[in-house]
């Protein structure tokens, strides 16, 4: 970092290396944070309810908890801001790292829905306050306009390798979760549930950085300006006086339009448009009647579900051994699975491991008849809940062979666009040095846009499925490296003691609260009122949604500030 020695926060080499290891730790956690609730939210819902992932409740509250915690990150968000305006950068950068690392950890021991969400909340809320808090902290440590713009620009890129990292951990504990120390949580809940193991995880960025944060500093204008009595007091409404009304509002709108991009078209793309494509099409034959039959038993299920969550009210220790004989029959159906494809000398080891099993199960069945002495109908609900799971879970061995090939393909074109917005990051780090005006480097990105959306969601998604993930990639290049471009230029367009409200305005309020509903514009608003599957649908809509907010982003970037000369009003 070139940082001429008379700037007036020189700061020796290996602070501003510290600064920046920090800042691409941070960045790189917000994503894994974001990103695990994908991951976790089916499965952990499913054992919070205790219903399969398969049942329609599990993707009501999946989708509840997308927008609710959302929500909260936007709101609480933009009172971060204004916190970091008033407390200090670091300070709030510090305190939302801790926040976004330790809710996870909480949000694994839950055993109830409303605690889920509150931890999930909370996460959501540390990732909006520390994108901001970063920003301006690491802008105002880089007076030297060169060294602020590519440390701005390449910490940032470490945003899309968070992606990646949180995919790799999942696949871990999905593997291991078995061998890993049991998590202290009372039955029937799962002890090694790997959904679990994979939110404590959150809690890696806070170790480094509890170590680095002590030799680093505080922004050196804002604390000159706090010391010596300067600082003006962070307002709102001042947001919107004639001198800043333009700035926050087309900052916002901007933000909006590339969220909306990103969560009206690229979010949906694995799970609700690749699946459509037409050479899985024998897949989904095969996946439509059993599809149907899930339906029908998870409907059986939730006829018994309020006799049996009566019947584990009532009787004590009934919870419990429900508990054990579910994970019991769950471990007895894998080894069974293992014993049909095992080769003949691991099989005798898993034939003894299953008798063992089966020994097991027959005392429970005893603890069961202990249990529910005197309470016939409790008895019954248990069994009736175990018949309906079994069902369904036989019914999910049915599914495995198309549903993992339908899967694996959502799963590689989720990978090619996460590449896709790391290399549109890296992009926006090189280019944002050349001297070109603000508004026309955000076009280079924008105007392609226009084009790619609708040719990757309509042409290519329909003709060539085998290019359609490429398609994606170059969108995700295109979208992602706008969230680079509002990092590194908020801080230079609001005044020093609105930098935190003014960019927390633009991203939480215009990118996470509004720009995040174009998800349920795609998915809900526009896609039935086209025709085709369902797949065909949400990428008809997701193309009108994705290539008609690069139109509005193109407008507004006319209308964008142009930063002041040196780029850092307020030093």
């Amino acid at each position: 970092m070139n940082v001429p020695a008379g700037s007036p926060a020189a700061l020796p080499r290996h602070v501003l290396w510290l600064v920046c290891l920090i800042a691409s730790i941070g960045f790189a956690f917000d994503t894994y944070e974001l990103l695990m609730l994908p991951l976790v939210a089916g499965p952990a819902i499913a054992e919070i309810l205790q219903v399969p992932p398969s049942n329609p409740l599990v993707t009501q509250w999946v989708g509840n908890l997308l927008w609710i915690t959302a929500l909260c990150g936007g709101v609480f968000g933009l009172l971060g801001g204004w916190l970091t305006d008033r407390l200090g950068r670091k300070t709030v950068l510090a305190g939302s790292i801790f926040l976004y690392s330790f809710s996870p950890v909480l949000a694994a021991f839950s055993t109830s829905l409303p605690w889920f969400l509150v931890f999930r909340c909370a996460t959501f809320v540390g990732v909006c306050v520390e994108f901001v808090a970063a920003i301006t902290w690491l802008a105002e440590l880089f007076p030297d306009k060169r060294a602020r713009e590519k440390a701005l620009g390449w910490t940032q890129a470490f945003a899309s390798v968070g992606g990646i990292m949180v995919t790799g951990v999942n696949a871990w504990t999905l593997a291991h979760a078995a061998d890993l120390p049991a998590i202290p949580v009372p039955e029937p809940f799962n002890a090694h549930a790997n959904w679990r193991y994979t939110l404590i995880s959150g809690l890696i960025p806070a170790i480094p950085i509890a170590l680095m944060l002590p030799f680093v500093p505080e922004s050196p204008s804002w604390r000159e300006r706090r010391r010596n009595g300067t600082l003006t007091r962070p307002s709102f409404g001042e947001l919107f006086s004639p001198a800043l009304r333009r700035t926050t509002l087309v900052t916002a709108a901007l933000s909006a339009c590339a969220y909306g991009v990103a969560f009206g078209a690229l979010q949906l793309t694995p799970t609700r448009i690749a699946p459509g494509l037409s050479d899985l099409a024998e897949q989904r034959k095969a996946l439509k009647p059993l599809q149907d039959e899930a339906k029908a038993l998870n409907e059986g299920l939730n006829a018994v579900m309020p006799a049996y969550r009566g019947a584990v009210e009532a009787t004590p220790g009934l919870a419990e051994v429900a508990g054990q004989r579910a994970r019991l029959r769950v471990t007895m159906r894998a080894t069974r699975r293992l014993v049909e494809s095992a080769e003949p000398g691991a099989r005798t080891a898993l034939v003894e491991k299953l008798a063992g099993m089966t020994n097991d199960l027959a005392r429970l069945d005893a603890e069961l008849a202990r249990v529910t002495e005197g309470k016939a109908e409790a008895r019954k609900a248990v069994v009736d809940r175990e018949k309906a799971m079994g069902q369904i879970a036989a019914n999910r061995d049915k599914q495995e062979g198309p549903d993992t090939v339908i899967k694996a393909r959502g799963n590689a074109v989720q990978l090619r666009q996460e590449l896709g917005g790391l290399a549109g990051r890296v992009a926006l780090a090189l280019l944002v040095v050349a001297a070109v005006s603000r508004g026309t480097l955000l076009r280079l990105f924008q105007v392609p846009g226009i084009v790619v959306l609708p040719f990757t969601y309509l042409f290519l998604f329909q003709n060539h499925p085998d290019w359609f993930g490429w398609g994606v990639a170059v969108a995700g290049f295109l979208t992602v490296a706008q969230f680079s471009y509002f990092g590194e230029y908020l801080p230079k367009v609001f005044p020093l003691h609105l930098r935190g409200t003014g960019g927390s305005f633009a991203t939480n309020v215009g990118g996470r609260m509004l720009g995040t509903s174009a998800a349920y514009l795609t998915a809900n608003v526009l896609a039935p009122m086209f025709t085709g599957t369902t797949f065909e649908q949400v990428a008809k809509a997701a193309a009108i949604t994705g290539g008609a907010a690069m139109v509005v982003g193109v407008g507004l970037s006319f209308l964008l500030p142009e930063p002041k000369a040196g780029g850092m009003e307020g030093h």
